[in-house]
């Protein structure tokens, strides 16, 4: 009996010890100011969020899931293949290339609306970067927290027009630019408590 109780103790430790430490899974999802055109994988936005939070003791992956170019629609197309099963946060941003393409305010949000709702159909947790559809729309930041959304300002927010921040002038937008690593850790440093947060959330 002694034993048996023993052993009952030791497993039950060691199933507390799997589920504090299981892995959180994470999948940066969007267009180009995901992937960090012109970078190398290692020096965008999810790697270095990566690397900010197992510093940081969080035992998580961080999948890279930006295209270069990628609209709302091109996302809603390949969600499903790149926001596998076992998905505990999605951090989106993707929109601006919609602005490039003629598309409609109103038809972005839907596509936008569309995107966070399977994702939350599936108990998924979003963090989105508002696009320029909805940046400074309080209404708008409203009904995307309304659908259990943590909304954090657009990733280019506040250092859009820095160029040391940045690697070089976007074709469709010569007066834009993408971030380069420095960039990145801005943004990294001041979206770590929101993922955090998150990732508390979903343990």
């Amino acid at each position: 009996m002694k034993l048996f109780n023993v052993l009952l103790a030791a497993t039950c430790l060691f199933l507390l010890g799997s589920t504090g430490h299981a892995q959180t899974r994470i999948v940066a999802l969007g267009d180009s100011n995901i992937k960090g055109k012109g970078l190398l994988e290692n020096d965008a936005y999810p790697a270095k969020l990566e690397r900010a939070l197992r510093a940081k003791g969080q035992n998580v992956t961080v999948k890279n899931a930006g295209i270069n170019g990628d609209t709302t629609k091109g996302v809603l197309s390949r969600m499903n293949s790149d926001v596998p099963q076992g998905t505990q946060i999605v951090i989106l941003s993707v929109g601006i290339n919609d602005t490039f393409e003629g598309t409609s305010a109103a038809t972005i949000n839907t596509n936008i609306n569309k995107i966070i709702g399977n994702l939350r159909a599936r108990n998924i947790e979003v963090m989105y970067f508002g696009a320029p559809t909805g940046q400074g729309n309080p209404a708008r930041r409203a009904e995307l927290e309304a659908m259990g959304v943590t909304v954090v300002p657009a990733l280019q927010d506040g250092i859009a027009d820095d160029p040391n921040l940045h690697v070089e002038a976007s074709k469709l937008a010569p007066n834009k630019y993408h971030l380069n690593s420095a960039g990145y850790d801005i943004v990294v440093a001041r979206t770590l408590p929101q993922v955090e947060a998150l990732i508390a959330k979903v343990k």
